[in-house]
This record gives structure tokens, C-alpha cells and sequence, in this order.
């Protein structure tokens, strides 16, 4: 997974703490038992031709009642200066397709510029403003890590990785990731979710790691072992899940060659359908083959799949 999707999948899982934590006045009037995610949103910038996709749009009604509103929440990896105004764009192409109001949060997880980054833009005329868009911002590099040591709350024991804190202090962060996530007592699959952003947001040198696992052995024996115990389940989970992988990504190849060896080259386009498919239906497809006579027969079933 990208860091993109470990971030979208961290927001879409723990979307109520992370309200909680960073938007704690959105908190006090939201329905935290009506909330939907939207499907993605793809816009094109006319300017420069290029497609975005908006990161997540979740939908929620107001506690107590039957008015609906939405939360835009962008993560932005990098700092670019027309940022601002694709805000603007996205809540006003938001707005104009749902008709609803439209709360818009950004989040930087870039480390640096530390500067403050822009909250707002705005279109004026000497004498006249005549707009001023404004929206949150939660600017990951300006908040210091150990503020948020005492928080019970998931997104902060991975959020934690892209804080302020100093080169010197990268092991003891990770270790008190590790050390929050493991008093949540989350399920396996949640504290998975979480475990694999500690490990990709915050990599280790070999030096880090000797420092990180002193640091670990000096924990109480019932945190050391808690933590110990729930990496060891993430790396078990993760061994399976590549074996699956490893299985299917064979059968899927073992089918395009005997295609190939049939109809001749693949296009791009069927190949993108055909990650699409399970095992069971590779399987299928494996045996309906027989019965092909062309790649027009073969267009024809994954369109059925």
C-alpha cells in the first residue's frame, strides 16, 4: 500500500476519533452513528489538465437533527503553493453536487516546511474583498508529540510519527506508539491498521532500531510482553497475507499466458480487469477459456465478472 491509501485507510477506520482528537468543536454537534463515506471524487483542473481525487468526503447529520452536512478532509504530503485555491475548488464543486454544507479539514504530514501553512484563500479587488474561503488546518510538523502522549486514542498513537520532535528522538517515539496502541486493546485488525503506519511513516536506521529495542526491554514486563505479543501478530497476519497474494498473483499470471498463447498480446485494459477478479473466478475463467474462440469471447465474460 502507498502512503496515500495507509492514510486514507487510518481516517476511514478511525474516522470518529479523529474527529474526536483534532476537531473536538465538530465533536460536540455531530451524529457519530450517521456517518457515511462518500464515494471518491475525481475533478478536473482546467488549468494544468490534470485529475485529483478528493482524499475522503464523509457524510453526517447534526445531533438531534435531520439536517445533513459534510466533512472534506484532505492529506497533503507536500507543500505547494496553489494548494489554497484547490481547496476552494473542492468545496466549491462539493457544494455544488451534494448542496450541502461542506466543513473542509487539511491535513499536513509533510515534515517540512515548518512555517505555518495558509489557512484560507482569497479573491480581492483594490477596495473590495470578494471572497475569503476558509478552512482547518491540522499541521502535523507544529504540533510536539509528547503533548499527545496521554491521549487514549488510536489516531494519535499513529499520527504521532509525523510530529515535531527531534532526530534523537525517533526511537522512543515509535516505542511510545507502540506502548499507547497497546493499552487501546483494540481488535487485531484495527491495531494492524495502525501498526503498518508506525512502520512506514517512521523507518528506523539500523542505529534507531538498537535504541528502540533497548528502550523496548526496559518497559514493565507486562507492557514489553502486551507489545511484544501484538507486533508478533501483525508479522503473522502479514506472512499469510503475502502468501495469498503471492498465490493469486500466480494463477492470474499462469491464465494471461495461456490467453496469450491463444489470442496473442494482452491489452493494458484487460489485464487492469483481470486483477479485478478473485481466485474463484480466475478459476473459472481458467476453464472458460476452453471454450473461446477469440478475445472478443474473452472481452465478453469479464465484462459479465
Amino acid at each position: 500500500m502507498t502512503h496515500d491509501h495507509i492514510f486514507k485507510e487510518l481516517l476511514r477506520v478511525f474516522f470518529v476519533e479523529f474527529v474526536e482528537l483534532f476537531l473536538p468543536d465538530v465533536s460536540e454537534y455531530i451524529d457519530p452513528d450517521s456517518i457515511s463515506f462518500l464515494d471518491k471524487e475525481l475533478f478536473t483542473d482546467i488549468t494544468s489538465d490534470a485529475t485529483h481525487e478528493v482524499d475522503l468526503v464523509v457524510q453526517a447529520k447534526f445531533k438531534g437533527k435531520p439536517a445533513f452536512f459534510l466533512i472534506h478532509v484532505e492529506n497533503q504530503a507536500k507543500a505547494q503553493a496553489n494548494f489554497p485555491e484547490r481547496m476552494f475548488r473542492y468545496f466549491a464543486r462539493l457544494s455544488e453536487t451534494y448542496g450541502l454544507p461542506v466543513f473542509p479539514v487539511v491535513i499536513f504530514s509533510y515534515m517540512t516546511p515548518l512555517s505555518a501553512a495558509p489557512n484560507s484563500y482569497e479573491v480581492a479587488f483594490p477596495g473590495m474583498t470578494v471572497l475569503k474561503f476558509s478552512y482547518r488546518v491540522i499541521q502535523l510538523n507544529r504540533l510536539y508529540w509528547r503533548e499527545f502522549l496521554d491521549q487514549p486514542n488510536p489516531v494519535a498513537s499513529a499520527l504521532m510519527t509525523r510530529m515535531k520532535m527531534a532526530a534523537a528522538e525517533r526511537p522512543k517515539v515509535k516505542m511510545e506508539c507502540l506502548r499507547l496502541l497497546a493499552t487501546l486493546k483494540l481488535t487485531p485488525a484495527k491495531s494492524k491498521i495502525i501498526g503498518v503506519f508506525i512502520e512506514n511513516y517512521l523507518k528506523l536506521t539500523a542505529e534507531e532500531n538498537r535504541v528502540y529495542e533497548r528502550d523496548l526491554a526496559e518497559l514493565a514486563p507486562e507492557e514489553r510482553e502486551i507489545t511484544m505479543e501484538m507486533m508478533t501478530s501483525w508479522h503473522r497476519q502479514g506472512r499469510q497475507e503475502g502468501l495469498q497474494e503471492g498465490r493469486q498473483e500466480g494463477k492470474e499470471d499462469l491464465v494471461i499466458r495461456q490467453i496469450r498463447r491463444r489470442f496473442g498480446e494482452v491489452t493494458a485494459t484487460v489485464t487492469k480487469r483481470m486483477d479485478r477478479l478473485s481466485a474463484e473466478q480466475l478459476n473459472e475463467l481458467g476453464e472458460a477459456l476452453f471454450d473461446f474462440t477469440s478475445i472478443a469471447d474473452l472481452e465478453q465474460w469479464l465484462a459479465g465478472h
